[in-house]
C-alpha cells in the first residue's frame, strides 16, 4: 500500500462562446496565463462598423491588465457627458457632465 497517492492530472480545453469584446478579452487573458482556448463566433467575419461601445473604469482596467488598454484608448473618444430624455416629448430631465474621464491605474 502506498503512503502517498499519485497526483491526478486533468487536461481541459477552454471553450469561449462569442467573439465579442468579452470573449476575445477572456481569450487574451487566458493566453497570457498560458492557457489555450477556442473562441466560437456565429458571425462569418469581423465587423468594424455599426456599433457603439461604452466602457467605464473597470473595463479600462481590465483592458490594461491584458495589455490592450493603450491601443483601445488611442482609437476611442472619451465620454464628456450625456443626457437622458425623450425625442418625442423634447423633455430632457437629466444630464451629466463627466469630469473624470480616465485615471490610469497606479504604476507598480
Amino acid at each position: 500500500m502506498k503512503s502517498q497517492m499519485e497526483p491526478t492530472i486533468y487536461e481541459q480545453d477552454m471553450l469561449i462562446v462569442g467573439g465579442g469584446i468579452a470573449g476575445l478579452t477572456t481569450a487574451l487573458g487566458l493566453h497570457k496565463l498560458g492557457i489555450r482556448s477556442l473562441v466560437l463566433e456565429a458571425s462569418d467575419g469581423l465587423r468594424t462598423t455599426g456599433f457603439a461601445l461604452t466602457m467605464w473604469t473597470n473595463a479600462w482596467i481590465t483592458l490594461d491588465i491584458v495589455g490592450i488598454g493603450d491601443t483601445m484608448r488611442a482609437n476611442s473618444l472619451p465620454i464628456e457627458g450625456f443626457e437622458v430624455g425623450s425625442l418625442d416629448s423634447g423633455v430632457f430631465p437629466a444630464s451629466l457632465v463627466v469630469k473624470k474621464v480616465w485615471v490610469p491605474p497606479p504604476t507598480k
